[in-house]
């Protein structure tokens, strides 16, 4: 009898950043070109109504538009709304929207097919995004945006005024709802886990301390490059439930720890490398700091710290800006940092910030080490 052989998925390399940071900047520029050149109120009328594309895409994802189209091909509206139980009239109006907008193709013979773009839509693609886009319509996110001029006014939290518990607590009690948010950080991280992977050398850290890891994506993509590296992964109970499954495809579960604990109270001590990706942002300052200082207790001499996070330009540039203000509105006070200001509450911690490396994701890992 011979023992099965685990293969670890192929990790595609990641474009130049640089090149990436072009080709937005080309983007922008076409974009404004184009309001520029629409008079005022209809440039303005149209940015306003976009909201009402994300709806229409979050729509047909969630009825199963987008995965019948995916895996049956090009159909028209009545074929579509009689595999799903749907109303054909009200159902073609939307495909016809979205075709108009370039979101998807209608045929003379009246059949939509799916663009490159709105491809991920199905939950079968190698890159879905099925459950981001499903995550940033979903009613709770609508209500809470809402509410926008709410944070404004008072610099407080939209989502206490709808909810008693904070929005962790609400994901644990609707199993639905914690699903679609951790299956849209897993399409996330899947999808800069290769840039992050191949930013440092891993294994001459020796063992990879992957803080709020989630189910292990980003870690066992940072194993599978790094052949010569262990990796320890920390979160919740519920949340590494999955791990073994994700360590398993990537053939690393034999170098890759799981431990069940609370990050903010307490990490395995020790280990050569800390990682965290994206658990500062949604932290006020004192909550950030005190969660690093935990970390640092749990460094030894001569570890580092690498947080993979946004890292707002001191002026101008993109930086995922509404990414900041879902923070603002649904967050225990985080927010989106800049250098200085991650600079800053490192040191308060106790930390040195040693350089920021660039990665073709909007995101930069930022590498520090104990200060002192």
């Amino acid at each position: 009898m011979t023992e099965r052989m685990t293969t670890s998925p192929a990790i595609p390399k990641a474009p130049p950043a640089g090149l990436v940071r072009f080709a937005q900047r080309i983007q922008r520029r076409v974009s404004s070109f184009a309001e520029n050149m629409s008079p005022p109120p209809f440039a303005l009328l149209d940015l306003v109504m976009s909201r009402w594309v994300s709806d229409a895409l979050g729509a047909i994802t969630r009825l199963g538009v987008a995965d019948l189209l995916a895996s049956g091909g090009p159909k028209d509206a009545a074929a579509l709304a009689s595999e799903l139980d749907l109303h054909a009239p009200s159902l073609y109006r939307v495909l016809r929207a979205l075709a108009r907008r370039g979101l998807l193709v209608e045929a003379d013979d009246g059949n939509f097919a799916l663009t490159e773009v709105t491809r991920p839509l199905a939950k079968d693609h190698p890159s879905s995004m099925r459950n981001m886009v499903l995550e940033v319509t979903r009613e709770r996110n609508v209500e809470v945006w809402a509410r926008l001029h709410h944070s404004i006014k008072t610099g407080s939290s939209a989502w206490s005024t709808l909810h008693e518990e904070d929005m962790w607590a609400h994901l644990d009690a609707r199993p639905e709802e914690h699903a679609i948010f951790h299956g849209a950080m897993v399409e996330l991280t899947r999808e800069a886990a290769p840039a992050f992977a191949r930013a440092l050398d891993y294994a001459s850290y020796g063992t990879i301390c992957d803080i709020g890891g989630g189910e292990g994506q980003l870690l066992a993509t940072i194993l599978a490059v790094h052949g010569a590296a262990r990796g320890v992964l920390v979160d919740a109970p519920k949340v590494v439930a999955g791990a073994p499954r994700v360590l398993s495809e990537y053939g690393v579960s034999d170098r890759c720890e799981i431990v069940a604990a609370d990050i903010l109270r307490g990490v395995p001590a020790g280990r050569g490398f800390y990682l965290d990706k994206n658990i500062l942002h949604g932290l006020s300052d004192e909550l950030a700091r005190d969660a690093l200082r935990t970390w640092r207790e749990a460094m030894p001499e001569g570890g580092k710290l690498a947080l993979i996070e946004v890292v707002v330009p001191e002026r101008g540039g993109a930086y995922l800006q509404f990414l900041d203000l879902q923070m603002m509105l649904v967050s225990f006070g985080g927010k989106e940092r800049t250098r200085s200001e991650l600079t800053e509450l490192l040191a308060s911690a106790g930390l040195s910030l040693e350089r920021v490396i660039d990665t073709p994701s909007p995101m930069s890992l930022i590498l520090a080490a104990r200060a002192g």
